[in-house]
């Protein structure tokens, strides 16, 4: 026996969110130190409002680290460090998705609005690790 989908409120608003990363080199002077810094946005918003750099409605949620791990003798899985990190990072729209947040809307309404997330961007080597892929 399935259960029945969870309904939303009447007046509720569902935002879409869209998450991107990209792995970075933070320093190239002390050990080529790198991490996938993770952005979110809207996409309830315009794409040419959204892609105008000056209007900052793209915002950095958090950075995933990466590692080499190279001390262990075992080989790390690094796509379950990965998933593990993003859940971490992402817990709270995911509480918020569920359970909603009350926001002052664009009409100047307070609506209960639930984040949904619709689209992660990345490039071909974190889309296989999102899919737990070697990349050859």
């Amino acid at each position: 026996m399935h259960e029945s989908p969870v309904r939303l409120p009447d007046g509720a608003v569902v935002v879409l969110a869209i998450l991107s990363s990209d792995k970075t080199t933070l320093s190239q002077f002390s050990g080529d130190k790198k991490a996938w810094p993770v952005y979110l946005t809207i996409g309830n918003i315009s794409k040419d409002v959204r892609h105008q750099v000056l209007v900052h409605v793209t915002m950095l949620i958090g950075y995933l680290p990466v590692s080499k791990l190279e001390c262990f003798q075992k080989k790390a899985n690094i796509f379950q460090d990965f998933h593990h990190a993003m859940s971490l990072l992402l817990h709270p729209l995911a509480d918020a998705s569920y359970h909603g947040r009350e926001m002052v809307c664009t009409d100047g309404y307070i609506c209960r609005v639930h984040p949904i997330l619709a689209v992660y961007i990345v490039d071909f080597p974190e889309q296989c690790l999102v899919a737990c892929n070697k990349e050859s």
